[in-house]
């Protein structure tokens, strides 16, 4: 890239001097990259005229919400410039008789949780960190959390959205309709694009009601094999519950409501006639098999799957996500107890097939790595090094298996940013 003292007053004149930083620069270190300037637009038109001067500059450009999935990914091949988003953090439309909310990309999913909130509805994402996390971010990364059984993930929920590519031209596809089927569905391409393809500006979502009740069933039994094959029953009978969790022991002790023994979280929300009748039945279900029951509500119950859904985000662990077919969940876990060192956390939303291994940062070695890759392969799943240290990242991709598709999505990055401005190298195969 052209040199920072030469870029510097070229991005000054777009978002003024005091929004334009080379100093402090690390605090946004991206796997060992620090980049050499750190911008703050205030609106979609600064971003493109940010990307077309850096474009001209030769000058990698990384965007930035929080940061909470910053190290997710591969690590690029440059980080000269980091775009962050947070001044790009208002509520563009609220349509709260037809569910559906437009945010800019910058805004935190708590600060979007509140303004819905005061229509009594919610957006149910939740990605680790969801209290800092931003919507922009969130769906770059596509990070949707234990209630995507029932509600779907990000890519079901990101119904429109407006972007800007690397050459600085703004584009938008979808809307504010939730019944949107003209055309091809553009907005699930930039969904888990690692921020490759565009930078996100603005994000339409579809929202739910806030459910009249609310329990989460949290059931100990000896070990994961026998909180499985509950978790299976649930699954195969007729009860429609939110989210159903299996923690191993290790996982178990992060979460504030811990039995020291493996669990089982299963999350009921509806109509109250509906809750009571999934805790009915589980109950008896977990009384057959000798295990024991609490009820939480209220504080109990958001801390209980707060501490889910942060689960491998916590200091220097490791974290890698499985996903596999949901059938072939109970035979992952029981060979994931086998594989695993003593102690390693392990965490599965059942009904969608995603499974979290947490590992000491200190002792994960290459060899552990293999024999996840191989035992995902087995089982027809992907797995994402989602939280690497960055010597175990030079290996090779944290995506595996490289998709067939591959031909494809180089296409794509080659169409939308021929010139690897954005995120050069971070996603899957070095794009």
């Amino acid at each position: 890239m052209a040199d920072a003292g030469t870029l510097a007053p070229r991005l000054e004149a777009i978002v003024g001097a005091a929004r334009v930083t080379s100093t402090g620069v690390a605090r946004w270190t991206i796997d060992g990259l620090v980049p050499k300037l750190v911008v703050r637009p205030a609106d979609a038109e600064q971003v493109g005229a940010i990307l077309r001067v850096c474009g001209e500059a030769g000058a990698a450009v990384v965007p930035w919400g929080s940061g909470t999935a910053i190290d997710v990914g591969n690590i690029p091949k440059a980080a000269d410039v980091v775009l962050l988003t947070d001044r790009l953090s208002r509520v563009v439309d609220h349509d709260h008789s037809n569910l559906t909310v437009t945010v800019q990309a910058g805004i935190t999913l708590d600060g979007l949780s509140k303004v819905l909130a005061a229509h009594h509805q919610f957006l149910p994402l939740e990605p680790p960190r969801a209290d800092v996390a931003t919507a922009g971010g969130t769906a770059a990364v596509n990070l949707s959390g234990p209630r995507r059984m029932l509600y779907g993930g990000v890519r079901d929920l990101v119904i429109g959205l407006r972007a800007v590519q690397a050459d600085g031209a703004a584009i938008k596809w979808g809307g504010k309709t939730v019944k949107n089927v003209a055309g091809y569905d553009m907005c699930k391409l930039f969904v888990g694009s690692m921020g490759t393809l565009g930078i996100l500006t603005e994000l339409t979502f579809k929202v739910f009601p806030v459910p009249e009740a609310s329990r989460t069933l949290a059931i100990w039994g000896a070990d994961v094999t026998v909180i499985g094959a509950l978790a299976a029953k649930v699954l195969a009978s007729p009860l429609l519950p939110a989210a159903v969790t299996v923690v191993n022991t290790a996982a178990a002790l992060g979460t504030p409501v811990s039995r020291h023994t493996a669990g089982l979280m299963v999350r009921v929300e509806g109509l109250e006639a509906a809750v009571a009748r999934h805790e009915h039945d589980i109950y008896n279900w977990a009384a057959a098999v000798g295990a024991d029951v609490q009820t939480l509500t209220g504080d109990g119950e958001t801390s209980a799957w707060r501490a889910i859904r942060d689960f491998g985000w916590d200091g220097s662990a490791a974290a890698i996500r499985l996903s596999t077919p949901p059938a072939r969940v109970p035979l992952v876990l029981e060979r994931l107890q086998i594989a695993l060192p003593a102690g390693s956390g392990l965490m599965s939303h059942v009904g969608s097939g995603v499974t979290w291994v947490r590992l000491d940062a200190s002792t994960v070695s290459s060899d552990i790595l293999s024999s996840l890759k191989v035992l995902a392969g087995h089982h027809q799943g992907h797995l994402l090094q989602a939280r690497l240290p960055r010597a175990l990242k030079v290996d090779g991709d944290v995506w595996y298996p490289i998709p067939q598709a591959l031909d494809l999505m180089r296409g794509l990055k080659q169409a939308f940013d021929p010139h690897y401005t954005l995120s050069p190298g971070r996603f899957v195969a070095g794009l």
